[in-house]
């Protein structure tokens, strides 16, 4: 009979709730989309010692359903211990590509091809599946065109006469789906002259702009972008490089800026800029750490004489996008 399904989330008396709108609930929780749950969910490695099949990892995930006459629901599964996936070797006669998926098997709707289970209270009605011999470059499960309600994980590239499977062949292609952000926006500006001078040396540049920032314990990746308005470019030619730090290891792109002030003993204002995607290493997640803008110079005594300034007249603004993405 057409119209409502006449027990919505959630009802109490006793009233009987469908698995389609428990479905629907899972659905609007994860906004509409499928992945993993966090960064590390259900990554596909290879054994300790390698060997004839690979691991799925703990985790959950979000997938959505894709059966025929099924609107906005979704599944929601978990992974509590190391899913062993067995690979069957490659032969001389040419390479392999295998793609790696967590797929759910819901005999209980129509059109789908699973066999009932032997126990219909425990299934198992979703498991780690290796779909053999996809096109290279595969990146998804729905460019196979399969139908499935699943989703991808990892595509392994085999060579030929192959039956030890090692990390390298694993192209991990997992994607989070709904994933942690956090910005963060730091501005400074100079109370005093603050010169870069040194070709060999990378310098804090202004010193002001260091500042400690707290990194998001769920952080695997920023996004940070700094401009310097109003750097002063003094007494001669002045080249060189900008880069962003996070913590005392981490750089990011080396940005090369190269101007002129022609008249010795002057200098002209100039707008820099530095970016990139740094990875935030696991040592650095839920602690405060020190940010900075580094500059070095180029060709100090050769091409030219000048040098890099930070007066009152420069303001410093670094934007930072804690973000979370598989690793």
């Amino acid at each position: 009979m057409a119209g409502w399904d006449s027990v919505p989330w959630m009802v109490g008396g006793g009233a009987q709730h469908s698995a389609e709108v428990a479905r629907v609930l899972a659905y609007v929780a994860c906004r509409g989309n499928e992945g993993v749950v966090a960064a590390g969910d259900l990554t596909v490695r290879a054994l300790a010692v390698p060997g004839g099949s690979v691991t799925v990892s703990p985790g959950a995930c979000s997938i959505l359903c894709r059966a025929t006459g099924q609107m906005h629901q979704a599944y929601t599964g978990r992974n509590t211990t190391d899913d062993p996936v067995p690979i069957p070797a490659t032969t001389s006669s040419g390479g392999r590509s295998d793609l790696i998926i967590a797929r759910v098997e819901d005999p209980w709707l129509a059109g789908e091809p699973w066999p009932d289970p032997t126990d219909p209270t425990v299934g198992p009605y979703i498991r780690s599946v290796r779909v053999p011999g996809v096109p290279a470059g595969t990146t998804t499960l729905a460019q196979l065109g399969l139908g499935y309600t699943g989703i991808e994980l990892a595509r392994i590239d085999i060579p030929p006469s192959t039956g030890t499977f090692t990390q390298a062949m694993i192209k991990d292609l997992r994607k989070i789906a709904n994933p942690r952000r956090e910005r963060r926006v730091v501005v400074s500006s100079p109370a005093a002259n603050d010169d870069v001078t040194s070709t060999t040396v990378w310098k804090d540049w202004p010193g002001v702009a260091v500042k400690s920032v707290a990194v998001p314990s769920w952080a695997t990746q920023v996004k940070m972008t700094t401009h310097v308005g109003g750097a002063l470019i003094y007494n001669d030619k002045t080249d060189g490089y900008l880069r962003n730090r996070i913590g005392a290891a981490t750089f990011g792109q080396e940005t090369r800026f190269d101007t002129n002030s022609a008249v010795a003993g002057n200098g002209i204002d100039r707008t820099l800029m530095t970016a990139d995607e740094l990875a935030i290493p696991a040592s650095l997640r839920g602690t405060s750490v020190p940010i900075a803008l580094q500059a070095i110079l180029s060709l100090r005594g050769s091409s030219g004489t000048g040098l890099l300034r930070g007066y009152q007249g420069t303001t410093v603004v670094s934007d930072l996008e804690f973000v979370e993405v598989p690793e």
